[in-house]
């Protein structure tokens, strides 16, 4: 890679249907959807990121660089980078989207479960924009480096860190999750939300915009709202892992 490493924008994915159970307190039945899809407002969430993120819109319409959405291969992640990046009033050159399993959500339970390969393909092949080789048919099972344990967590964000460095894009957007970037940037991201990062050659991931909050009263209201809702979740992850 370059020797300044590569600009990140990180994003969350919109508002999934698992999303709605587990902040009504109904976690039970959303943990059993398998691969849930974005809600209408998840949908709304998606289309809406470029307009409001100035530095990502900046990124997009600038015609030296074309970067690259990797994505993780969860449907509701594959809905929010293909309706944030790829619709009608997209305001910026094609971009090209590319799946990668090691973002992919970490609880052991459906609703953090993907689809083979093959299901993956059928719901979304018709993009022809989107390349699935990097995936095998059964990168969705939660099987060795893929179980849902601390060390584990850190060993494929590294893998993937690696394989970010070696691609050749300069800027690279990322739609995954929240407990994948709980546990490795230690920020719980809001649905949409888009942080950006720089990693250098050393695989080290800093902050660039906004930096990360250091203490409650520099949140706003939903944010502490969302803080509310998830702050016994990310504390007892933060724990087991």
């Amino acid at each position: 890679g370059l020797a300044e490493g590569k600009r990140v924008f990180m994003i969350r994915h919109g508002q999934s249907q698992h999303n709605v159970l587990f902040e009504s307190g109904r976690k039970e039945e959303g943990r059993k959807l398998l691969d849930p899809s974005l809600t209408d407002l998840g949908f709304s969430q998606a289309k809406a990121i470029v307009g409001k993120n100035e530095r990502l819109r900046e990124v997009l319409q600038s015609t030296s660089s074309s970067p690259v959405v990797v994505v993780s291969p969860l449907r509701r992640t594959l809905q929010t980078a293909l309706n944030a990046f790829k619709h009608e009033e997209a305001q910026h050159e094609p971009v090209f989207f590319v799946c990668n399993s090691d973002i992919q959500e970490t609880g052991e339970i459906n609703c953090d479960t993907g689809r083979s390969k093959t299901e993956v393909i059928e719901e979304f092949g018709h993009h022809d924009d989107v390349d699935f080789s990097h995936l095998r048919e059964d990168w969705h099972l939660k099987e060795g480096d893929y179980r849902d344990q601390g060390p584990l967590l850190t060993k494929r964000f590294q893998k993937f860190t690696k394989w970010l460095l070696d691609r050749p894009e300069d800027t690279l957007i990322v739609v995954a999750h929240h407990n994948i970037f709980l546990a490795n940037l230690g920020v719980s991201f809001l649905n949409c939300e888009v942080r950006e990062y720089s990693v250098d050659d050393n695989g080290e991931w800093v902050a660039v915009h906004p930096l990360v909050s250091e203490a409650d009263h520099q949140l706003e209201p939903h944010e502490q709202k969302h803080m509310s809702i998830y702050a016994d979740h990310n504390a007892n992850k933060m724990t087991n892992w």
